[in-house]
């Protein structure tokens, strides 16, 4: 792979995540206006911090990295790796964008 085709897989890749956060954050969020909804809940439910609630789900899917490589393939076909990944810059940004709010 070379350097161009690397920014370009980049750019393909954070526009697809992009696109896969705005449809996930309307079925997870809701149709409120606080787009980090679904990581408030677990800590109204008393189970862990915000922030944390984020970070289990990123653990979730390096789980979910580390059996693929362990393994070679992964069993539930209907989520792939590259779905994986995808996930994982999407809590990426809504982790930081969650700071930021918090920040201010």
């Amino acid at each position: 792979m070379t350097r161009e085709e690397l920014f370009k897989l980049h750019e393909d890749m954070c526009c697809a995540a992009l696109d896969l956060m705005k449809k996930k954050n309307a079925d997870y969020a809701g149709s409120g206006s606080d787009p980090f909804a679904n990581f408030r809940r677990a800590e109204a439910l008393g189970v862990c911090s915000t922030e944390q609630a984020f970070l289990v789900r990123m653990t979730d899917k390096m789980s979910r990295l580390s059996s693929f490589a362990a393994k070679g393939k992964l069993v539930v076909e209907d989520e792939s790796v590259h779905d994986t990944l995808q996930d994982l810059i999407n809590y990426s940004v809504l982790l930081s964008a969650y700071i930021r709010s918090n920040a201010k």
